[in-house]
């Protein structure tokens, strides 16, 4: 009989998890997705992967455990200190004045976006207000404000007057927590985007498992849950989640009283969770509307050219009228056998989205495309007189009507 694979806690058993953890969220995605075929998904009860190759051991034990060594050994990810030292909070309220993006404020006071949301979170509770904004290439810019009512500008993605096509990844059903999560396959979404310049990513609903499930639970308790979500779920500089929170996910507001949405906005400003049911994503002059299945919800009209639907577990395209209904499959393994996500790439027109390309995306050693499917949503849809972006970073007071678009 072999030996017992240590977990990476032992191996690296001179600091505390929480150090490691803290660590791990700093690491590529190719480098934990290195870590993941080490040690399988739960990085606390190791099982030895049917991947590893003698090539991945070389680089993982060579290259990658030196590395984690060094960035531990610096000391900065100790668990940190409650509040920020005076001296942080003036340069850091000088640079959100300065509308420095998320990236430029981690680089000039050497942390991470984590620890950068808990400083804003510090500093809330110190009586700040502000809001993000949010932009196509990834970025965040913090607003400060004397007026707490942001919410539509927070569910607005930013876009060039210039940028006329933009790739989204879409992805559902997450289900953190359940026997069958595909934590390794969300990592390699992640490394998909990376890799094709995609920037923006929406999430059609249940994050975590919630308070009950069709199959059996790796973590019951939602307060666990939601820890090993906003832990796990990948980070990237570039890379922002716009979703809408589900059955499940609702399910531990209701029982336990835990809003992933406010959790989202205290501690991973790259998860925007607009709320539960419907969430309306502002684009340019128009509209994606996200939608999750309820207990006594339903689909509002939003009249957005494109529904994506979570929930169903499977993929599926309906076009009817000027309305592109989208099932989204799920990327873990509960129902269907095999995870996939959507390639969404819009193009515009004078604002409004006009081309539309489809791409089912099966992800393993080699990203398969499993099938391609294009759609034109402005052949329905009558365009006003006026369809100049005059500011992208305008803003109207009434985010719910458009104006830029009648039906016909």
């Amino acid at each position: 009989m072999g030996r017992k694979l240590q977990s990476i806690y032992d191996y690296l058993c001179d600091y505390t998890i929480e150090e490691i953890d803290n660590m791990i969220f700093d690491l590529t995605i190719e480098e934990k997705l290195l870590i993941r075929d080490r040690y399988g998904n739960d990085l606390h009860h190791p099982k030895s992967s049917i991947n590893w190759t003698k090539e991945k051991n070389i680089k993982f034990y060579n290259i990658l455990v030196p590395k984690m060594r060094k960035l531990l050994a610096t000391g900065i990810y100790k668990k940190p200190k409650e509040i920020v030292i005076e001296k942080d909070y003036n340069t850091l309220l000088t640079l959100l004045r300065e509308e420095k993006t998320n990236e430029e404020i981690c680089a000039k006071l050497n942390i991470n976006n984590k620890q950068l949301a808990r400083y804003l979170l510090e500093l809330k509770s110190k009586g700040l207000m502000y809001y993000q904004k949010y932009y196509s290439n990834g970025s965040i810019i913090y607003k400060t404000t004397s007026n707490d009512n942001k919410e539509g500008i927070n569910k607005r993605i930013i876009a060039d007057v210039v940028e006329n096509r933009i790739k989204m990844l879409v992805i559902s059903d997450l289900h953190y927590g359940n026997e069958f999560e595909r934590l390794d396959l969300v990592d390699r979404a992640f490394n998909y985007c990376a890799k094709n310049g995609i920037n923006i990513i929406l999430c059609l609903g249940d994050f975590i498992d919630g308070c009950y499930s069709k199959s059996k639970q790796k973590i019951s308790d939602v307060h666990e849950q939601m820890e090993y979500f906003l832990n796990n779920y990948p980070s990237d500089k570039n890379i922002l989640t716009f979703g809408v929170g589900g059955d499940h996910d609702l399910s531990a507001l209701n029982k336990e009283s835990l809003n992933i949405i406010e959790m989202c906005n205290s501690f991973r400003h790259d998860i925007v969770i607009g709320g539960f049911n419907n969430v309306i994503v502002y684009i340019k002059k128009d509209k994606l509307h996200l939608y999750h299945y309820i207990n006594n919800g339903c689909v509002y009209n939003s009249y957005a050219p494109i529904v994506l639907h979570g929930h169903t577990h499977k993929f599926l395209v309906d076009e009817r009228s000027d309305i592109l209904n989208i099932a989204v499959p799920s990327l873990s393994q509960i129902i269907q056998t095999i995870p996939t996500a959507l390639e969404l790439s819009l193009s515009f027109n004078k604002g409004l989205i006009d081309d539309t390309i489809i791409k089912q995306i099966y992800f393993s050693e080699q990203d398969i495309t499993l099938s391609e499917m294009h759609y034109n949503l402005l052949k329905e849809r009558v365009l006003t007189s006026n369809q100049i972006i005059k500011n992208i970073d305008f803003f109207k007071s009434d985010l719910q009507e458009d104006n830029c678009l009648k039906r016909v």
